[in-house]
């Protein structure tokens, strides 16, 4: 993960103070691919509407990976939270993440912080000039919104299966915590809890949630996260 900074000479007759400032993000989830491409590409396009871009933020890992794993996530959220920073621009969705969850997430947060996300791939914006939510771009909120439910059900799921699979195989697995359940019992029980945890809710609210402790929702939040690696790139 890097951040190129690119600096705003301002020169007489130069307006690069008054046009928005942005950031381009890119990411590869492989060392051999090169994210060059999407910076022309992006720089292109940022030149053209006159947006100063302060800085490029460029990832070499895999987006299933969760945000708090993730640098370039981290570092573009920091940036986002300065207040200065008007645009966010990636090449596409997936560049944000793979985890519907996850670039959800994101979205949301950048909404809030008044920050129009540009989608090069769909040439949109996510929000007006005038600040509020594109109504095109409200579909991807949509969709992301709908699959990272779908995400959270399938994953806690094939969590349970694979516990309950390794036990069939007679391998020592499913502890207990505490003397009422074993793992797979425990993601039943609080399955909600479990997609709170994967929408990015935070551990303390979601035990003042669900009623539970935090050491509970600690091991629930621990047993999902098992086999995030296993999602595609």
């Amino acid at each position: 993960m890097s951040m190129k900074v690119l600096e705003a000479k301002s020169q007489k007759g130069d307006v690069s103070h008054l046009s928005p400032l942005a950031i381009i993000f890119t990411r590869v989830s492989k060392n051999v691919q090169n994210y060059q491409r999407q910076i022309d590409d992006l720089t292109a396009y940022a030149i053209k509407q006159g947006w100063t871009v302060t800085g490029v933020i460029s990832e070499k890992i895999s987006g299933s990976k969760s945000n708090e794993d993730r640098g370039g996530i981290t570092q573009l959220m920091e940036a986002a939270r300065l207040g200065k920073l008007k645009k966010v621009l990636v090449s596409e969705v997936s560049r944000l993440g793979r985890r519907p969850s996850q670039t959800h997430q994101v979205l949301e947060q950048l909404t809030s912080l008044k920050i129009s996300l540009y989608i090069h791939q769909f040439n949109i914006e996510t929000l007006l000039p005038n600040g509020k939510l594109n109504p095109a771009a409200s579909m991807i909120f949509s969709i992301t919104a709908d699959m990272a439910r779908q995400e959270k059900e399938t994953h806690v799921e094939r969590v349970i299966s694979g516990i309950q699979l390794a036990k069939r195989n007679g391998q020592k697995f499913g502890r207990k915590f505490g003397p009422l359940y074993t793992e797979a019992q425990l993601l039943r029980k609080y399955s909600k809890a479990a997609k709170d945890l994967q929408l990015g809710i935070s551990i303390r609210k979601v035990a003042k949630i669900y009623g539970i402790s935090a050491d509970t929702v600690q091991r629930i939040k621990k047993l999902i996260k098992t086999e995030t690696s296993q999602l595609p790139d």
